[in-house]
């Protein structure tokens, strides 16, 4: 049996139309006739009813039909876990990082852009991740390099002498609302006892939300604020800001094209604005030759840009 006849099968229970259901998997007709007649060749028994349009199923056939979902999700699933521990192509310029969810979206694509260009060609294997997972990741020896923010406040708790790192670089993060006919904030911070603000929120044990209850418990004023989503995903709680559903905390780099589009706006003074590290952290007993020199490299390059930060 072959994958692509339970793909054609499914498609054809999606249609129940065989011209519909080929044009639909890009090829002909009767080819498409044929694969359907394998599958039922290969399980002994007749799936369609061929004899009344639209194409009915046979009882063996509406039985099949979540089977053959079952078994492609199966070997779907399969396959992406088998590639996943395949090593990839000259294992010695691989390097594994764990990158913070937001980062991964933000900082990491343009950052490894820069990498390629300067440092040279190496392949990168990505895992996303929640901060405190990415620190097991380095501790467990199961990624190179971790990249994640950091917080005076929130510190990342590893030995610098086993896990030294490098800082990249500091962005903010503050509240955002998307914006009025007139571009203010639809919702502005702290609220009141009347009028709640809707509070877009991380889910609890997210980096980035212990970040915001962090600045919450410290407020300049009293706030207000109705909890209406949580959400460990960035992204996802941008979309609900942009859609206009409340105030959340976003890092800047993740909102640059929104706010210059004008899609969202600060809902806030700065008072409620905090800043993060970029840091990346690796083992220092990490002996993978690509990982030292790619090190050295960013290193390198950092110290060179402080120098001459202070002599200009």
């Amino acid at each position: 049996m072959e994958t692509k006849w339970l793909e054609d099968f499914l498609c054809l229970a999606e249609t129940r139309n065989f011209a519909h259901a080929a044009s639909d998997r890009h090829i002909t007709q009767s080819a498409f006739s044929r694969r359907i007649m394998a599958l039922e060749e290969w399980l002994g028994v007749t799936l369609v009813d061929r004899s009344v349009h639209p194409a009915t199923w046979t009882s063996a056939g509406w039985l099949f039909r979540r089977l053959a979902a079952d078994l492609l999700r199966d070997a779907y699933a399969a396959r992406t876990l088998v590639c996943g521990h395949q090593p990839l192509a000259d294992s010695t310029k691989v390097v594994q990082f764990s990158v913070a969810h937001t980062l991964v979206f933000t900082f990491f694509p343009n950052w490894l852009k820069h990498v390629h260009s300067d440092f040279g060609s190496l392949t990168a294997r990505v895992f996303a991740v929640n901060v405190p997972e990415g620190v097991q990741h380095l501790v467990d020896n199961n990624c190179d390099i971790l990249l994640a923010y950091h917080h005076q406040q929130l510190p990342i708790l590893l030995d610098p002498n086993r896990f030294p790192f490098l800082l990249l670089g500091v962005e903010r993060i503050l509240p955002f609302s998307a914006p009025d006919k007139r571009g203010r904030p639809i919702f502005r911070l702290p609220g009141t006892r009347a009028e709640a603000v809707p509070f877009m929120a991380y889910s609890a044990g997210a980096f980035l939300g212990n970040v915001v209850e962090m600045m919450l418990l410290n407020s300049p004023e009293p706030y207000n604020l109705r909890r209406c989503l949580e959400t460990h995903m960035s992204e996802a709680l941008k979309a609900m800001v942009v859609a206009g559903h409340g105030v959340g905390w976003l890092p800047e780099s993740c909102v640059t094209d929104e706010l210059r589009d004008g899609r969202l706006v600060p809902a806030g003074p700065a008072a409620w604005t905090t800043s993060l590290e970029v840091r990346l952290y690796r083992s220092a007993t990490n002996t993978k030759p690509i990982v030292a020199k790619l090190w050295s490299f960013i290193s390198s390059e950092l110290s060179e840009v402080d120098r001459e930060k202070r002599t200009s």
